[in-house]
């Protein structure tokens, strides 16, 4: 045997404490930026399914190695009005909007379909924070959110003849982890929240079914 092997650690089982302190680091990492949504998804799937310590380690080998401190308060919202908020408002005026692919989510934000559609696809999203908000004005249009399992999804408001329809995910939120708030308003207006499998997820479960074909 090669001195490389046996100066090589023992992979020891993993505990359920590890488990959540690596599950800790990783909400951490998501609410800072540094993990998509879609990685975290994934991730946080493969520290359940960890079973040695060396399977966990290698989770967070591109996190910094200790978890970060307690977060400080968030500071007020913005007020209706201000540059800040007015930076953060989208449109769509009998037209498609689209936001797909990577892309910065921040905390709050402003999404106003009138007679149009918008479609948020947060998969591969970077968030500002461990909460965010989307305020959504629904004037006889429809608005699509598309979240990775793991992702607590609040909803909340409506309007006359206004719909929703959400997708409950296959497994539960992770606690603690990315809340994603939606505030929702204006009459006859349809809200989708599906829940899909992460990108890689889905090549996997299409290469697996096209295998067994």
């Amino acid at each position: 045997m090669s001195d490389d092997r046996r100066s090589r650690p023992t992979p020891i089982l993993a505990s359920d404490a590890e488990r959540e302190r690596s599950i800790a680091l990783l909400r951490d990492a998501v609410g800072e930026g540094r993990l998509t949504l879609e990685e975290f998804s994934e991730r946080v799937g493969l520290a359940h399914a960890a079973r040695t310590d060396q399977d966990l380690a290698r989770l967070a080998r591109d996190l910094p190695g200790e978890a970060v401190g307690p977060r400080a308060p968030a500071g007020p919202a913005a007020p209706a009005g201000s540059p800040t908020a007015a930076a953060q408002e989208h449109r769509a005026f009998c037209s498609h909007l689209v936001r797909s692919g990577p892309w910065s989510l921040p905390a709050g934000s402003s999404w106003r379909s009138i007679f149009g559609t918008i479609d948020l696809d947060l998969r591969q999203a970077r968030l500002a924070g461990p909460e965010t908000t989307l305020e959504v004005y629904n004037l006889f249009g429809t608005v699509t959110v598309i979240v990775p399992e793991g992702v607590e999804v609040v909803v909340s408001g409506g309007g006359l003849f206004a719909s929703q329809k959400i997708e409950a995910p296959e497994r539960p939120p992770v606690a603690g982890g990315p809340k994603l708030t939606i505030t929702t308003r204006g009459p006859g207006g349809t809200l989708h929240v599906r829940t899909r499998p992460t990108l890689k997820q889905s090549l996997t479960q299409s290469l697996k079914r096209a295998l067994e074909g």
